[in-house]
């Protein structure tokens, strides 16, 4: 495959959520308003129902969660220049940062939000949170992202990724007769590296 022709689904694998993941969320009527999303905009909270996401405050937002670096911690975070966006994203993992390398690879977006919200959600287990780790907007659609290695990937996180993907898809919002905003959210078990194909 030759590097110009490369799409995302080339470069990353996504995660596939089990069934058992959805059904373990608490979606009765009016779940989409008793689920919220907290953006933190300067030092102030703005807090959302799921229902009203696109609405969201998502580009004056900073990330809802501090990017930190300590002697010997276990994971790797740090910044990375993209040259779509020009200009620097937090990335908690060697993973989030190779995500963040082939979505700019790949090119197509706007902009990348890292850290971008709280979710807080109900499931059968009661109340639960979760930090996207991306929002990847684009002209008419957006991402929310999760990355981990497939292997660390856990029956909690497939809950956590189930509510995301729940709150993505209630972000279709209509932008102008006949056409709308889309919005998914995509699970990612791992990066890959792209081989380029000789002839």
């Amino acid at each position: 495959m030759w590097s110009h022709a490369c799409q995302l689904d080339d470069l990353a694998l996504s995660y596939v959520l089990p069934e058992r993941a959805t059904e373990c969320l608490d979606l009765g009527p009016g779940w989409a308003r008793t689920w919220t999303v907290t953006w933190k905009v300067g030092k102030s909270d703005v807090i959302v129902p799921v229902k009203d996401l696109s609405a969201g405050p998502a580009m004056v937002s900073v990330p809802v969660r501090r990017f930190s670096w300590r002697t010997g911690q276990r994971h790797r975070p740090g910044l990375e220049y993209l040259v779509s966006t020009g200009r620097q994203h937090g990335f908690e993992s060697l993973a989030e940062r190779w995500l963040l390398l082939v979505l700019d690879f790949v090119g197509g977006f706007d902009e990348v939000l890292s850290q971008p919200f709280r979710l807080r959600f109900s499931s059968v287990e009661g109340k639960g949170s979760h930090i996207p780790d991306f929002l990847v907007l684009a002209a008419g659609a957006s991402w929310l992202v999760d990355v981990r290695p497939g292997g660390l990937i856990g029956e909690e996180d497939e809950v956590r990724f189930a509510a995301a993907a729940q709150a993505a898809v209630t972000r279709v919002t209509k932008v102008s007769p006949g056409s709308s905003t889309s919005s998914s959210s995509c699970p990612m078990a791992s990066c890959r590296s792209a081989k380029a194909a000789r002839p």
